[in-house]
């Protein structure tokens, strides 16, 4: 996740989205995504509180660490004093609309469904579509002090986790019910 915080704080820093994809392709929060939805689904809050806990202090590094690169760039003279993050292209990641739900929904449901059929590691980088640029950009306007652009990019990632977790959640439990019926209609 540190990493991932360096890549995508340079992504959003340059405006360069594929800086942003490469930190997306290196994050690995795919995995405590699905086991959150797994603790869920089978009854298991300790595991899914673990899972979300894990979650959480990535995406925590993430921030902490592209505000760190963010702060030092400015203070070393890199990066000028009037450089404003809300001008880049990335900007969009700090707003809720129709997207951000429709995104986040889908990519909820195919972590469940790439977790599942062992294509995980492919997915790993939609799922990372709804928490790394966000959390990218958090940290970077934190770290350069535009607090506006931060509230509105933490906005946009507790609403992609979140939904994450509702509609990755509702997948494996339809996915497990439709699996019962089916043993019944062989069994029965």
């Amino acid at each position: 996740m540190a990493v991932a915080g360096v890549l995508g704080a340079i992504g959003v820093i340059t405006d360069n989205p594929i800086l942003v994809v490469g930190a997306m392709a290196v994050s690995p929060d795919l995995l405590p995504i699905c086991a959150a939805c797994v603790g869920i689904v089978a009854g298991r809050p300790r595991l899914a509180w673990r899972a979300f806990v894990t979650l959480i202090l990535g995406i925590l590094l993430t921030w902490a660490v592209a505000a760190a690169v963010a702060w030092g760039l400015q203070r070393t003279g890199i990066l000028t004093s009037d450089f404003q993050v809300h001008d880049t292209s990335l900007k969009g990641l700090a707003h809720i609309d129709y997207a951000t739900v429709l995104v986040a929904l889908a990519a909820g449901v195919a972590a469940m469904l790439s977790f599942e059929t062992r294509a995980a590691a492919a997915v790993g980088v939609a799922i990372s579509v709804t928490t790394i640029p966000a959390s990218a950009l958090f940290g970077v306007s934190l770290g350069l002090g535009e607090v506006s652009v931060s509230w509105g990019a933490a906005g946009v990632l507790g609403v992609n986790v979140s939904l994450l977790l509702l509609s990755g959640t509702t997948t494996l439990a339809v996915q497990r019910r439709l699996a019962n019926l089916r043993e019944r209609r062989l069994t029965g």
